[in-house]
């Protein structure tokens, strides 16, 4: 089997797709509204618009979740930024990031060897985020990925899912896993593709599964986690390789949130548990 890393594991982009050809939205400005302070410099973050609870609009069109209050949080401590937010496919992130669209990526980004070669990631992480394949609850038949050979797996294209599947098959190349590649697919779509036979298994965290079985189980579990962990990582703000100035700012408040216990606090508030140093 693949020797998952246990690190900061994170993703880098893999799809093909055009770029930025997914849906960008300019939806606010720093979160003490002060974007146009005298001398405080304009940074565009790039984040997603259907992840949630972590970076999604809600029914008005207003970015909200984990990503956006904290960055919030980070902003009120960096008066000499103000923060302004565009939001973008999950695959088209990184790409935004990488041609000077934006100045940091915020979609619960894990570090892979890929991403490293071509982002600067910050030091300080800001959620845990350990992933397990998922499957129907009535599935007895998947335990670990060798029994996926041959079978169907839905995954975020650009993930970091993604990325460790195809390692995998790299490994296994005469009995591949047949990787369904989507652009972040609800939890609606998941659930269906897994009642419907579309794929056999998802991969997800403790918590995402917990909030399918909340939303569609009705009072019974509906999807059962199976084997070892995908992957044992946390999550960390991307910047380009040219603004270390930028990484370390955001990197001293992150710190500070997290000896204030303000992180902990913001992800009770928004994800039901403090996920910020344990799953």
């Amino acid at each position: 089997m693949f020797d998952f890393i246990q690190q900061k594991s994170r993703y880098f982009g893999l799809a093909a797709t055009l770029l930025l050809a997914g849906s960008v939205l300019l939806v606010g400005c720093g979160s003490s509204g002060q974007s146009g302070d005298a001398g405080a410099k304009k940074i565009i973050i790039g984040t997603g618009h259907a992840y949630e609870p972590y970076c999604y609009l809600d029914q008005e069109g207003h970015l909200t979740g984990y990503e956006y209050e904290v960055l919030k949080a980070v902003d009120e401590l960096l008066p000499q930024y103000a923060f302004e937010y565009q939001t973008f496919d999950f695959a088209n992130v990184l790409m935004a990031l990488e041609s000077g669209k934006v100045d940091i990526g915020a979609h619960q980004y894990e570090v892979n060897e890929e991403r490293q070669k071509k982002y600067l990631f910050g030091n300080e992480s800001y959620t845990t985020y350990t992933t397990y394949l998922t499957v129907s609850a009535d599935n007895n038949d998947i335990h670990g990925l060798d029994d996926l050979q041959g079978k169907r797996v839905s995954v975020s294209t650009g993930s970091n899912s993604a990325y460790l599947l195809e390692k995998y098959n790299e490994q296994h190349a005469d009995h591949p896993i047949e990787l369904v590649y989507g652009k972040s697919p609800t939890n609606e779509e998941l659930y269906a593709g897994l009642q419907s036979g579309a794929w056999v298994a998802i991969i997800k965290t403790k918590r995402d599964a917990g909030k399918l079985n909340k939303e569609f189980g009705n009072g019974k579990d509906i999807v059962k986690q199976v084997g070892d962990p995908i992957a044992t990582s946390r999550t960390y703000f991307v910047f380009r390789k040219d603004e270390p100035e930028l990484q370390e700012a955001v990197d001293g408040a992150l710190k500070q949130l997290k000896e204030s216990g303000r992180l902990a606090e913001i992800s009770r508030e928004v994800l039901g548990d403090d996920y910020t140093e344990r799953e």
